[in-house]
C-alpha cells in the first residue's frame, strides 16, 4: 500500500504527501490506444458576467441541451447562475440566477453547485448557510434551464453538525436524485459504537461523515435515506441513474486501516435503500486525513458505468493521478484501472470529472507542470457493456497552462464541452472549449 499523512485542521484538508511504502497494491491495465486522429478545438468562450467574479463551473447535457451553472460573487455575496446552449455549446444564453434567495449560496474547490439534465428537466445543487447551519439546496426547471422554482431543502431541517460535497442526477421523468456527506450523527469516537469486524473507521477524525441520498419527485417534497456511513472527509460525491432505473453514488469509503478507496453503491428497488458499497480498486492509498479530491459517474448509451477518480502514484508515492474503470454489470463490479494522465513533468492529475454520450466516455482534470496549471481531457471508446478492451484517445490539450482549475465537462452529440475555472485580472471567470475527438 502507499501511505501519505495529511494534517487537517477543522474542516481544512492539506495537501501534503509523505509517502512511505512504495507500491500500489492495485491491478492497472494497459489499454489500446486508439489512433491519433484530427482533434478539432473551438475557441475559448467566456461566461459570466464582467461585474461578478465566478467560480466552481458544473454542466452536463441531455442531447445538443447543454447546462452549465457557477458560483457568482460580488460585493460578498454568492449567487448560483446558470447558462443554456441548445447548440452543443456553440452559443450559450444570457446568466440567469437559480437561488430565489439572493445571496445564500456557499461553494468552494469540491462543492460548487451542481446541474443534472433529462430533457427539459433541470436540476441544480447547493450549499447554503441561509439558518446559520449548512444547507443542501435544490431548484427545478421544466423548460430546460431558462427559468428555476423556488428552491427546497433537500433534507430534514434544525440539524446539526454540517452538510454538503453534493451532487445530482435527474431521471428522463425529472425525479431528482441527491448525494451529499453529512455530520449530523457524528460523535467523539469514545461515542461511536464499536465497528463490526472488517468495517472501516475514519482514523484520527473526530467527527464521523455519513453518506445521505434524497429522492426528489417531480411533484412533492423530497425523501432522504443514508446511503453508508463513516466515510472520507471533503471529497466531493457523484450520483447517477443508469438506462434501467438504477441509481449509483459514488464517495471516497475507508477501508482498514485508513485506506481511502472509491466506491459505489447501488440501489435498484423502489424503496430507494442503498446495497453494500463496492470497492471500486484497492489503490492502497493510506493517509490519516483527506485529499479533498472525489470520484465522478456517468453512464452511457449502452448502460455501462464509468467512473474516474484520483488516488495516489508514482515510486515515491509523492504525486496523484487520474484513474479511470467501468462497470458492465451496473455497479456490482468494477473491471481492472487504466491510467489517464501521461506525460513527464507533472506533479499532481487531479479535480476529474466525467461525462458519457453513445458509446464512450471524456474524463477531464487539471494538472500541474512547471509552467503552471493546465486542463486535460481523455476520450474512453468502448463498443458497448460487452467490451473488454476499451480504447483511449490522445490526450488533448483544451487549456493553455495558466492559473485554471476544477474543470467541468458535458457530453453532446456532436461533441464535448470542458469548462474551467480561470483567474483573471478582475478576480476569476469562467471559460469554455468545444472538441471532438470521434
Amino acid at each position: 500500500m502507499m501511505r501519505s499523512a495529511f494534517s487537517p485542521a477543522g474542516w481544512l484538508c492539506a495537501a501534503v504527501f509523505a509517502a512511505t511504502l512504495p507500491a500500489c497494491s492495485s491491478s492497472t491495465v494497459e489499454p489500446q490506444r486508439a489512433p491519433a486522429e484530427s482533434v478539432p478545438v473551438g475557441p475559448v468562450m467566456s461566461l459570466g458576467q464582467p461585474d461578478n467574479e465566478s467560480r466552481g463551473v458544473s454542466a452536463a447535457a441531455s442531447g445538443d441541451r447543454v447546462v452549465a451553472v457557477w458560483a457568482a460573487i460580488k460585493d460578498g455575496s454568492t449567487d448560483i447562475q446558470a447558462v443554456t446552449s441548445e447548440d452543443a455549446g456553440a452559443t450559450f444564453s444570457a446568466p440567469v440566477r437559480v437561488n430565489d434567495l439572493p445571496g445564500d449560496a456557499r461553494v468552494n474547490g469540491e462543492q460548487p453547485p451542481r446541474v443534472a439534465v433529462a430533457g427539459l428537466h433541470v436540476v441544480v445543487v447547493w450549499q447554503s448557510r441561509r439558518t446559520g447551519q449548512t444547507e443542501v439546496r435544490a431548484a427545478r426547471s421544466i423548460d430546460g434551464g431558462r427559468s428555476f422554482t423556488k428552491a427546497v431543502t433537500v433534507h430534514a431541517s434544525g440539524l446539526t453538525g454540517s452538510r454538503g460535497w453534493s451532487s445530482v442526477a435527474v431521471a428522463p421523468s425529472g425525479e431528482a436524485h441527491l448525494t451529499w456527506l453529512d455530520t449530523r450523527n457524528g460523535a467523539a469516537p469514545e461515542k461511536q459504537p464499536a465497528a463490526a469486524a472488517g468495517t472501516h473507521q475514519h482514523g484520527s477524525s473526530s467527527t464521523r461523515q455519513d453518506v445521505f441520498h434524497a429522492v426528489w419527485p417531480l411533484e412533492g417534497e423530497p425523501v432522504e435515506g443514508t446511503v453508508t456511513t463513516s466515510v472520507c472527509f471533503c471529497c466531493k460525491t457523484s450520483t447517477v441513474v443508469s438506462r434501467d432505473g438504477v441509481t449509483l453514488a459514488a464517495f471516497r469509503h475507508i477501508y482498514p486501516t485508513n485506506l481511502r478507496d472509491m466506491a459505489v453503491a447501488r440501489s435498484a428497488g423502489g424503496d430507494h435503500t442503498f446495497d453494500v458499497p463496492v470497492r471500486v480498486s484497492q489503490d492502497g492509498w493510506e493517509l490519516t486525513g483527506c485529499p479533498e479530491d472525489g470520484p465522478a459517474l456517468a453512464v452511457d448509451d449502452s448502460n455501462l458505468v464509468h467512473i474516474a477518480w484520483p488516488t495516489i502514484t508514482g515510486p515515491d508515492a509523492s504525486h496523484k493521478g487520474v484513474f479511470y474503470a467501468y462497470s458492465a454489470d451496473v455497479g456490482r463490479s468494477f473491471a481492472p484501472r487504466i491510467r489517464l494522465d501521461e506525460g513527464t513533468g507533472v506533479k499532481h492529475a487531479q479535480h476529474p470529472q466525467l461525462a458519457a454520450a453513445g458509446k464512450a466516455a471524456v474524463v477531464v482534470w487539471d494538472e500541474s507542470s512547471a509552467s503552471g496549471t493546465r486542463i486535460r481531457a481523455r476520450v474512453v471508446i468502448t463498443n458497448g457493456r460487452d467490451d473488454k478492451s476499451p480504447r483511449l484517445s490522445p490526450v488533448v490539450a483544451v487549456s493553455d497552462p495558466g492559473s485554471v482549475t476544477y474543470p467541468a465537462v458535458a457530453a453532446t452529440t456532436k461533441g464535448y464541452v470542458v469548462f474551467w475555472t480561470e483567474n483573471i485580472e478582475s478576480g476569476s471567470g469562467i471559460r469554455a472549449r468545444r472538441f471532438n475527438l470521434h
